[in-house]
């Protein structure tokens, strides 16, 4: 009976898998220049900070807090309002808005409040000055909640 000697082990010289890291490396680097060049921001333009200022002056008027610097409202809103006039009063949209007008918790004790009419009134303000045409709808979807005076100035 003669044994069977064992299969000799395959010697690994790392020269597969260094190459394998230099081409996923190459790949990573080559998507992050895309990235950078397609990136687009939202324009820093007049018209962009005619309409912050405009959303600035809303807000005040509503007894509304405003940022310090209206650049955080151009960088955000750009000239056409963003996310916040992305489907504003579609379902998911609805959805979203209604859940962050809880009480906070994030798990047990969640649970839906009466909020504010203030807490809406920022969302309709910027809508009516980014894209009007939404805000029809969105106050169809969003007047015939419960409001209150909640919020202490």
């Amino acid at each position: 009976m003669t044994a069977l000697a064992p299969a000799p082990m395959p010697q690994d010289t790392g020269g597969g898998n260094r190459k394998m890291y230099w081409i996923v490396g190459g790949v990573a680097l080559i998507l992050v220049v895309i990235g950078l060049f397609t990136y687009s921001a939202h324009e820093n333009n007049e018209e962009a900070q005619a309409l912050a200022a405009e959303l600035t002056q809303k807000l005040e008027a509503a007894g509304l807090r405003t940022p310090e610097d209206q650049d955080v409202f151009v960088q955000t809103l750009g000239t056409d309002g963003g996310a916040v006039c992305d489907n504003p009063a579609d379902a998911l949209g609805r959805a979203l808005l209604i859940d962050q007008l809880g009480n906070g918790a994030s798990f047990i004790g969640r649970r839906p409040v009466i909020a504010d009419r203030r807490a809406v009134l920022g969302q309709a303000l910027i809508m009516e000055t980014y894209c009007p045409e939404e805000l029809e709808e969105f106050r169809q979807n969003f007047d015939e909640l419960k409001y209150d005076d909640v919020i202490n100035n």
